[in-house]
């Protein structure tokens, strides 16, 4: 029962590990497009500067409330991998302190066994007279 307590603890670990990992990749991709979107803007506000064309600002404006949108996502994808980057390291102490619980526990065993009662012979004394 205990080593499937110690199994479980690293499944846990591990699957915590890898949905931190996938957590990272979906921010990263993320935060690319929210560079992309920055350059895009910043090339909007260029022509603008030239142009003076409204539609120029508003078409920034827009990108940049579609990068705010895309940067607000990327973060809870960031929130998401602390929480299993956490919950991995939580685990893994989980399933260290259950295997040293568990040899600890092997060990006493091992002890107690050995050191059983033997049972008490009737011995004979011979009396002083």
């Amino acid at each position: 029962m205990r080593l499937l307590s110690v199994t479980m603890a690293v499944f846990i670990a591990l699957l915590s590990a890898g949905g931190a990992g996938w957590c990272w990749q979906r921010a990263e991709e993320l935060r690319w497009k929210a560079s992309e979107l920055l350059e895009r803007s910043q090339a909007e506000a260029t022509g603008y500067a030239q142009t003076f064309d409204d539609t120029l600002a508003t078409q920034q404006m827009e990108t940049f409330a579609e990068r705010r949108a895309v940067l607000e996502q990327a973060h809870q994808w960031q929130r998401g991998q602390f929480l299993g980057v956490m919950v991995a390291v939580i685990a893994a102490a989980c399933a260290w302190l259950l295997s040293v619980m568990r040899r600890l526990n092997g060990q006493l065993e091992e002890v107690s066994r050995e050191l059983e009662p033997v049972p008490l012979r009737a011995t004979v004394r011979p009396s002083r007279s």
